[in-house]
């Protein structure tokens, strides 16, 4: 039969303790709570409460605190008779974990003490170029411009001119984006960085569901209508499903690639250090391997 739980809280006076101030408690000694053979003191208090609660916000703060660390304890006994079996399993995990903890930040130390972490774009370069079928793309992508305007704009191939020319000089662009904003045009540029098709697409009057791929194939300047508004659009540059991707699009990712190595380079030459270094001290012994193999005897000889 489950042992009662004497859960008792004691009360006393107090004022400030480690620069926060607690609230007027009657406590007995240090002691603010007890559930069994756990208790809680005054300094697991000044840890946990939060500078500049005072008067009634830290009596309900600590209360609050109080009845949690209840819950937390009873909770913990009763895992401890409902699963006496498991208590090695966790303290195995336990042990294991802090063990993992103190490894990493060893691994961490030498890290941040030894390893480059500057990628240049040489180096950047050099990796995509040596590893190119690596990084096929799966989808496909643009980079392009859309212009969307009322249909009743009447210099429409007069605008359609200067969306061509606009590629040609910088002149004829800036002549371009000031029709544009003078009238109140839409125009979206997306020539400055790789995007989706699928994403680019959104900005037209097409079903996303519906092949659109065919659009990729036509030069220079394309145009739509829908409803009262006309839209011109086109690609300068397309790179579809299943070729190499453009080096821009992979450039992040081969940068984590050439950190993780690095990193794993450093762990592994810490590694060896502290090996040798210990086998050169003969801390070491593999038990069973590192002796030298004995001479059968004479009995087993003959047999």
């Amino acid at each position: 039969m489950r042992t009662l739980v004497k859960i008792s809280i004691f009360l006393v006076a107090l004022t400030t303790l480690s620069c926060r101030e607690l609230p007027d408690y009657l406590l007995g000694d240090d002691v603010i709570a007890r559930v069994g053979r756990e208790y809680l003191t005054k300094d697991d208090i000044a840890e946990v409460i939060p500078a500049g609660v005072v008067g009634a916000d830290s009596v309900a703060y600590v209360k609050a605190y109080v009845d949690k660390w209840f819950v937390r304890q009873l909770k913990i006994e009763e895992a401890a008779e409902l699963f006496p079996e498991s208590e090695y399993d966790i303290e195995k995990m336990v042990e294991d974990y802090r063990q993992s903890l103190l490894i990493s930040r060893v691994d961490q130390f030498y890290i941040d003490k030894q390893m480059d972490k500057e990628v240049t774009d040489e180096q950047v370069a050099e990796y995509y170029n040596a590893h190119k079928s690596d990084f096929t793309l799966d989808r496909t992508m643009v980079k392009g411009r859309v212009l969307r305007f009322d249909a009743s704009y009447r210099q429409t191939k007069r605008l359609k001119e200067q969306m061509q020319k606009a590629l040609s000089s910088s002149e004829a662009e800036k002549s371009f984006t000031d029709v544009c904003q003078k009238n109140g045009f839409e125009l979206i540029d997306n020539r400055a960085a790789w995007l989706n098709f699928t994403d680019f697409i959104t900005h037209l009057p097409v079903l996303a569901a519906q092949d659109n791929e065919p659009l990729l194939d036509k030069m220079g300047v394309q145009e739509m209508k829908m409803g009262k508004d006309c839209y011109y659009f086109d690609f300068t540059s397309v790179c579809r499903k299943g070729n190499v991707a453009p080096l821009e699009v992979v450039a992040d990712n081969i940068r984590r690639i050439l950190l993780t190595r690095r990193r794993a380079e450093v762990i592994r030459q810490h590694e060896e250090q502290i090996l040798q270094a210990a086998q050169s001290e003969e801390r070491l012994r593999r038990f069973g391997f590192d002796e030298e193999p004995q001479p059968e005897s004479d009995s087993l000889q003959q047999e």
